[in-house]
């Protein structure tokens, strides 16, 4: 299992840097690294132009483009595929999500993020296609409905893990 983190966005709503974030004197980007591994990733790569981060090929598909570029970089392999920036992201919503692999690609209802992806030559295929496709054709829950998603129910779940934070307010009220 490779963690893939999605920090390649502009972070324009929130005004400075999502990934460079600190919760408890740790950056968002290094957090959810650390959850990631946590959550049994052999390895952790960014989606990003940042410091050993792999660039955006694509840069205004949004996620889509940052998933394409990472699987030009990787051998075939499981994904975890989780944004920056969620600040309560933990082991306990991903291992649901890793456990799960009767189809390429499984999500929690509701939330096309995170995700496991498997990265095979089937996904390759429809990645390459979708970095060609304008608008909402080009989402990952497009990516999803594509290569077949497993999709798990929230009964149960912490749904506050699965909070995003795109602006300042969104920011405050998850670490409030």
């Amino acid at each position: 299992m490779i963690g893939v983190i999605l920090a390649g966005g502009l972070s324009s709503r929130m005004g400075e840097d999502k990934a460079l974030l600190e919760i408890g004197g740790i950056t968002l980007l290094e957090r959810t690294r650390q959850v990631l591994l946590e959550a049994g990733a052999e390895r952790v790569v960014v989606s990003g132009a940042r410091h050993g981060g792999i660039a955006d090929r694509w840069t205004a598909k949004g996620p889509v483009g940052g998933i394409a570029s990472v699987a030009g970089e990787l051998d075939d392999s499981e994904l975890l595929v989780v944004p920056v920036d969620m600040p309560r992201l933990s082991v306990a919503l991903l291992a649901p999500l890793c456990d799960e692999r009767r189809m390429h690609a499984t999500r929690w209802a509701g939330h096309p993020l995170p995700m496991r992806l498997t990265l095979d030559a089937a996904t390759r295929a429809v990645l390459a296609d979708m970095v060609e496709l304008e608008g909402k054709a080009c989402s990952v829950s497009a990516l999803q409905g594509r290569v077949g998603v497993a999709t798990l129910s929230l009964d149960g779940a912490d749904t506050r893990a699965l909070v995003n934070c795109n602006t300042p307010d969104d920011w405050h009220e998850a670490n409030a």
